[in-house]
């Protein structure tokens, strides 16, 4: 007998619901290959970026659930689909619904890697925004989860894939890709990437949560502080205990196509370095003028970020320039930026010769995890490149914080005579909430 799904309870009523109504195990599991096209999805944190994935995703496929811990943000996001959806408050709840194939997480960054871990566990995919993680040790517990179940996770820097979810095909990173490895300006020695840096915080005092909110269930993994309406909702980004600034958020972006074009997304830094200066008043605790810098073996690579001075570019997504033995070239921005990409025709409108690397091109961030879950392969931003492209994130906060270069291991992904550095890259989360 077939298991009935909540949804088509909740939606007995609407008969124009029922194509839509699918038993459970029809569709592709993680290792197993549906017999249906259609699938059904879950979104946990549906905020500003998180309701927009929401109306574009379902424009493929139909929701059945929505987990929001602001009752307002979760009603309204209920009310962007014309069909009955469940609401929660928990997570864990969404990913008991046995109807759901996967889900899209867009909470604040200390949620992503807990909830990622718990979906793949409860046996859904997963589309997770970044960063991955907060710690490199959650990072890694992803990428076990993924190994583990067979889960297909998709992380959301979609500078990988063009066109990009908003349908925009005028950015270049395809192009880009194919023409730096074919070596077009030579091996890249040095890459500079920067950014416009942290902003200075109110001064707010705390203050009781407002009714709509639950404020314990939005800090979860993170230590227990008092509501402050500085801290959220996208001014979390601005705290090391929930984003980690810049780096983290838009550092995203430029670093995952750094790793990319350079084909190292297997690969991490033996040595990092960074300074900065502390915020001389309000709430945030980020760093202004954050410099890092990361360097790579075999072959020999540097990068570094810098959040100061005189930019090659202003574009608002940041910027990178590639230095190559024989030439350099300047990629501008991500790929939610008007403008990104490059200037130079010969790299916009580049083939690869017949003998040479063609990369994959992925149709858009979106449809490439759709069509993974029903083929079961990797996506272009898979489990793996997502930890590597957060670590660096991660890695050049940690240098900052405790004031020093780090001698890294990449392989084996740990700190070398550091114990220090190691605590702080295990640390577990609060309470229940940690993998």
């Amino acid at each position: 007998m077939n298991e009935v799904t909540r949804r088509s309870f909740l939606a007995a009523s609407a008969a124009s619901l029922a194509p839509l109504i699918l038993p459970s195990g029809v569709l592709a599991r993680p290792g197993q290959p549906g017999a249906n096209d259609k699938i059904v999805l879950g979104f946990i944190g549906i905020g500003g970026w998180g309701s927009g994935l929401m109306q574009r995703m379902t424009e493929y496929y139909p929701a059945a659930a929505v987990c929001e811990v602001d009752d307002n943000r979760r009603e309204a996001a209920a009310g962007l689909v014309d069909y009955e959806v469940n609401q929660y408050n928990d997570y864990r709840e969404l990913l008991d619904q046995q109807d759901i194939d996967a889900v899209v997480i867009a909470t604040p960054d200390q949620w992503h890697a807990v909830q990622a871990v718990h979906a793949m566990e409860a046996g859904k995919d997963v589309y997770v925004e970044k960063p991955l993680s907060r710690t490199l040790a959650e990072g890694k517990a992803v990428v076990d989860a993924v190994k583990r179940t067979g889960a297909v996770l998709q992380m959301g820097t979609q500078g990988r894939s063009q066109p990009d979810p908003t349908g925009r095909d005028d950015v270049h990173f395809y192009q880009t890709c194919n023409y730096i490895r074919n070596g077009e300006i030579g091996e890249v020695t040095h890459v500079e990437c920067w950014h416009p840096g942290n902003p200075i915080g109110p001064d707010h005092p705390d203050e009781e949560p407002p009714d709509y909110l639950d404020w314990d269930m939005w800090l979860g993994p993170a230590q227990w502080v008092p509501y402050n309406p500085a801290r959220c909702p996208g001014s979390f980004r601005f705290f090391m205990e929930y984003g980690g600034g810049v780096i983290r958020d838009f550092g995203a972006h430029v670093l995952s196509n750094t790793l990319w074009f350079l084909d190292r997304d297997d690969d991490g830094p033996f040595k990092v370095t960074a300074t900065g200066r502390p915020p001389a008043e309000g709430i945030y605790d980020v760093p202004m003028d954050l410099d890092v810098t990361w360097e790579f073996r075999d072959p020999d690579l540097t990068i570094t970020w810098r959040e100061h001075g005189e930019f090659p570019s202003d574009h608002w997504g940041g910027a990178a320039l590639y230095h190559g033995t024989e030439d350099s070239l300047l990629v501008h921005g991500s790929a939610d930026e008007v403008g990104a990409g490059v200037e130079e025709e010969e790299v916009r409108e580049y083939e690869p010769p017949a003998d040479g690397v063609e990369v994959f091109r992925s149709p858009s961030h979106h449809q490439n995890w759709f069509d993974c879950i029903k083929s079961r392969e990797r996506p272009i931003m898979h489990a793996e490149a997502a930890h590597r492209v957060t670590s660096l994130c991660i890695l050049g906060n940690m240098a900052y914080q405790l004031g020093r270069s780090l001698d890294f291991d990449p392989v084996q992904q740990q700190f070398i005579n550091d114990d220090q550095a190691n605590m702080l890259a295990a640390r577990p989360g609060r309470g229940p909430w940690h993998v």
